[in-house]
C-alpha cells in the first residue's frame, strides 16, 4: 500500500476525530467551573505586572487618575481607577500636576461633571489599553468623570467570579459613586450618572440597571457597546477564541441545542432586566463585530421597543442612513428614548472610543458638549 493510500485510509477518521473533540468540548461545557473560567477568562491578566498606583503609566496624563478600592456588600474590595473631568484637571495649579491630588480634591469633582461608571468585558484588566482609551475619550473628549472597576477575581480585586458576585460588584461601584454624588451637594445622584458597558459589561450594566429600577432608580442614560441579550443566546452564535464553535453546530436540531443552553449556569439575560428599567438606551454594534454578532442588539432593540411582549402600538422608529458609517435607528417608547447604531466597520474592541460614539453618548445623555458650531446634536435636530 503506497504512502498516499494509507493517508487516504487514516483521512476517512478525520471527521469522527472531530466529531468526539466537539464531543468533549459540548460535555466540559456543561461543568460549571469550566463555564465560570471560559466566561470570565479573569486568570488572562493583562498588561502583565500592572502598577495600578500609577495610571499615567498607561497612557492618562499625569496624576488625573487615582487608584482606589471599593468595599462590597459580602466583603470584597474592588480595585478601581478615578479619571478627572478635563475641565476640572485643567484647573490644578501647577498644571499639569506634579504629585498626586488629594482624596478630597477628586470627591470635589463629582459635583462638578457627570459620572460615568464602566463595566469593562472579559479578561484582562482595566489598564488594557482599548478601556484606556475610552476612559481618555469620556474623560476628555465628553469631559465627564470615569470610574472603571475591576470585578472580584479580575486584577487586584479579591475573590472570585460569579454572576451574582459581579451584580454585587456593580450594585458596590453604583453605591459608591452616589454617594461621592450626593456629598459633592447633588441631592438625586442618579441624574448625574451614566452607566456603560463592553462585550460582558453589557451584561453587567443591563443586570445593575434592573436592580436599580426595582428600588425605583432610573440613572440618567445606559450604554451598551457590543451587547448580548444573553449567554445561552450568545454561546448559540459563538467561536472560542475565534476558532471553536460552541452551540452553534446544533442549530440544526434546536431541541438539543435548547438542551445545552439550559446547562448553562451563567446567564446574565439582558433582555429581562432591560424590561424592568426606564433609563434611556443607547446600543453600538457593528456588522464587522467577529465577537458578538450584532443580531443581539437587534434583539435588543426589539425587545427595548416591546418589552415582554407588551406594546401594542410600537411607535416607528425613525431611521438615520450614514452611507459608509451606519445606520441609526431612534424611538422613543412610553417616553423613552433608545437608539442603536448599526456600524459598517470597527472592531469588537475599537468602538467603545471611537468619535462617533462619543457624539452617540453624548446625545442620549443631554450631555451640554457642544457636536457643532452651533452646540446641537445631528441627531436631536
Amino acid at each position: 500500500m503506497s504512502t498516499a493510500q494509507k493517508l487516504l485510509r487514516r483521512a476517512q477518521y478525520l471527521p469522527l476525530l472531530l466529531a468526539g473533540l466537539y464531543g468533549v468540548v459540548l460535555l466540559l461545557a456543561t461543568v460549571p467551573w469550566v463555564q465560570r473560567e471560559l466566561t470570565y477568562l479573569h486568570w488572562i491578566s493583562y498588561p502583565f505586572s500592572v502598577k495600578y498606583d500609577t495610571p499615567h503609566a498607561y497612557g492618562l496624563a499625569p496624576f488625573k487618575t487615582r487608584n482606589f478600592g471599593i468595599p462590597t456588600a459580602d466583603n470584597e474590595t474592588l480595585g478601581a481607577w478615578h479619571v478627572l473631568p478635563n475641565s476640572y484637571y485643567l484647573k490644578q495649579t501647577p498644571f499639569p500636576p506634579q504629585s498626586d491630588l488629594s482624596a478630597e480634591e477628586f470627591d470635589k469633582a463629582f459635583g462638578d461633571r457627570p459620572t460615568v461608571i464602566y463595566f469593562h468585558g472579559n479578561a484582562a484588566t482595566r489598564a488594557s489599553p482599548h478601556r484606556v482609551r475610552t476612559y481618555a475619550a469620556l474623560s476628555s473628549v465628553l469631559n465627564l468623570n470615569v470610574v472603571a472597576i475591576d470585578y472580584r477575581g479580575f486584577a487586584d480585586s479579591t475573590g472570585k467570579p460569579s454572576e451574582e458576585g459581579l451584580k454585587t460588584d456593580a450594585r458596590a461601584a453604583y453605591d459608591w459613586v452616589a454617594g461621592r454624588i450626593k456629598a459633592a451637594g447633588n441631592k438625586v445622584p442618579q441624574n448625574q450618572i451614566i452607566i456603560m458597558g463592553h462585550s460582558l459589561g453589557t451584561g453587567v450594566a443591563s443586570a445593575l440597571t434592573g436592580l436599580l429600577a426595582d428600588d425605583r432608580i432610573v440613572p440618567k442614560a445606559l450604554v451598551l457597546i457590543t451587547p448580548f441579550s444573553s449567554i445561552p443566546d450568545l454561546l448559540s452564535s459563538f467561536y472560542l477564541f475565534g476558532v471553536i464553535p460552541l452551540l452553534s453546530p446544533l442549530g440544526r436540531f434546536p431541541r438539543i441545542q435548547n438542551f445545552f443552553k439550559s446547562l448553562i449556569s451563567v446567564r446574565f439575560d439582558s433582555v429581562e432586566a432591560l424590561s424592568r428599567t426606564a433609563a434611556p438606551t443607547l446600543l453600538v454594534h457593528t456588522k464587522a463585530d467577529k465577537v458578538v454578532p450584532y443580531s443581539h442588539s437587534e434583539a435588543l432593540w426589539q425587545s427595548l421597543l416591546a418589552p415582554n411582549g407588551t406594546e401594542y402600538a410600537i411607535p416607528k422608529p425613525f431611521v438615520l442612513d450614514y452611507t459608509g458609517w451606519g445606520k441609526l435607528y431612534i424611538s422613543n417608547p412610553r417616553y423613552r428614548q433608545i437608539i442603536w447604531w448599526e456600524g459598517e466597520f470597527g472592531g469588537h474592541d475599537e468602538i467603545g472610543w471611537a468619535e462617533g460614539t462619543m457624539d452617540l453618548i453624548a446625545d442620549i445623555a443631554k450631555l451640554n458638549v457642544p457636536l457643532n458650531p452651533d452646540g446641537l446634536s445631528y441627531i436631536s435636530l
